[in-house]
């Protein structure tokens, strides 16, 4: 091979590294990100089926014990 292949091929050999590099850095972020989303989205899922059941258990009180409006 003459000099101008053996420099490209150093060249792209170099920008492949660089690249794997990156994608490594963008893999360990999106793994962070997707715990993070996790955590938050199960402690707001757990909040959302808290004040459903609330919700659930005030209108059963209501219903049961004769505390709500008369119709």
């Amino acid at each position: 091979m003459n000099d101008t292949k053996n420099r490209q091929y150093a060249h792209l050999a170099q920008q492949l590294r660089v690249l794997q590099a990156n994608l490594s850095k963008t893999s360990k972020h999106m793994e962070t990100m997707s715990n993070q989303c996790n955590e938050h989205l199960v402690g707001q899922l757990g909040k959302v089926h808290a004040s459903w059941f609330m919700g659930g258990n005030r209108c059963f009180e209501e219903e049961m014990l004769g505390n709500g409006r008369k119709r």
